[in-house]
């Protein structure tokens, strides 16, 4: 019952004793129980693993009551796999038929069938697709277009979702979908609309052994019109001085080209924002906001330290009063840096934060909308 979660032992082994991840827990600081902290569930996880204990209703839950954690792998000196024996462990508990009701309901949410598509360019819409938005869509290709891009829209489930949420025969046959339709198009390029799915390219379908087309390359839209603004291809408009605060979504410090320095964790940190994790996905965004002229406003909590809105890993599907109060939290660290506006360029963190806007938190946009004029 613990196949998957078996090659983790020596880090849950060390994770068990372990409290120093605290500050970067994001349910638990919602909650304040000790059974939803990263040290709490690896206790737990190293028990079954060794079988000493088994899975019950409550552990399952805990297990999902959360991200995949991947801040709390960022947080750590050693980088432990966390995200990764999360996962692991639900692919456990999925195939043992544990799964709760609420994770269920998630995976058989209906996404659009994908059609298939010509064109050199794609837009793999695939955080739209969760979301099931025409809108952002059509802000996606509108952006693309000034830059000079006619990508063709390929609206399909990436398999994120369904392997973060254990299922991962689903996210396998998804992945293997979406690789299908790339390769009957004859693309050269596949831009992905967010970085939940920039992860699932790019990390995910290795470890499902979907492979991707030899030749075709794989980058962001952020990247992408980034790309095009150092080219002098897309002019954005200007908005000087405004204070902004920029939101990571987890899924990029999972593709980033490294996550936060030990410094960076020390009290009171306030040195350069590249020490919280380096890379283009959290690089890319930020010269499009540096192109409009804005001040970028930030916390620890930022690059690979961004503490979750909610919307990662399917959260805000499975337990949405959890995902709520996260984004509530999200909303208050900005406001509290003094920013005006919160941006990121997750199509899924957008809308999430979006609906959580009360009177007094500081508005959310996604970043390609700032662009399209």
């Amino acid at each position: 019952m613990a196949n998957n979660l078996s090659a983790y032992s020596d880090f849950l082994s060390g994770c068990r004793f372990c409290p120093m991840c605290k500050p970067a827990g994001e349910v638990a600081n919602l909650t304040m129980l000790e059974s939803h902290t990263t040290r709490a569930r690896a206790m737990m996880l190293w028990r079954i693993a060794h079988g000493l204990t088994t899975w019950q209703p409550r552990e399952v839950e805990l297990l999902y009551q959360s991200t995949l954690d991947s801040i709390s792998q960022a947080w750590c000196v050693n980088h432990y796999p966390v995200s990764e024996y999360v996962a692991a462990a639900r692919a456990d508990a999925f195939e043992a038929g544990l799964t709760p009701e609420p994770v269920l309901q998630a995976l058989r949410r209906a996404t659009p069938e994908p059609t298939p598509i010509s064109g050199e360019v794609i837009l793999l819409a695939s955080e739209i697709a969760e979301l099931g938005d025409e809108a952002g869509l059509q802000l996606a290709l509108r952006a693309l277009a000034q830059a000079g891009i006619q990508a063709q829209p390929l609206v399909a489930a990436s398999g994120a979702l369904a392997y973060s949420l254990g299922d991962r025969e689903r996210a396998r046959g998804q992945a293997a979908q979406v690789v299908g339709l790339i390769q009957e198009s004859n693309a050269r390029m596949v831009i992905a609309d967010g970085p939940q799915t920039l992860w699932a390219l790019r990390r995910i379908y290795p470890i499902l052994e979907v492979p991707l087309p030899s030749g075709v390359t794989i980058t962001s839209l952020s990247e992408h019109l980034a790309r095009a603004v150092q080219q002098g291809q897309l002019t954005p408009p200007r908005d000087e001085g405004r204070k902004i605060f920029f939101h990571d979504s987890r899924s990029a410090c999972l593709v980033a080209d490294e996550m936060a320095q030990p410094e960076a964790i020390q009290p009171g940190y306030r040195g350069p924002e590249e020490t919280l994790g380096k890379g283009e996905v959290f690089d890319a965004p930020r010269r499009l906001v540096d192109a409009m002229g804005m001040e970028r406003l930030y916390s620890v909590w930022s690059r690979s330290l961004s503490k979750s809105c909610g919307a990662d890993d399917g959260l805000w599907l499975t337990y949405p009063k959890l995902a709520e109060g996260l984004a509530k939290q999200r909303l208050q660290e900005a406001k509290r840096q003094g920013a005006e506006l919160l941006i990121t360029d997750s199509f899924l963190c957008a809308r999430h934060l979006a609906r959580a806007v009360g009177e007094g938190d500081i508005p959310v946009r996604w970043l390609p909308e700032l662009l399209v004029r």
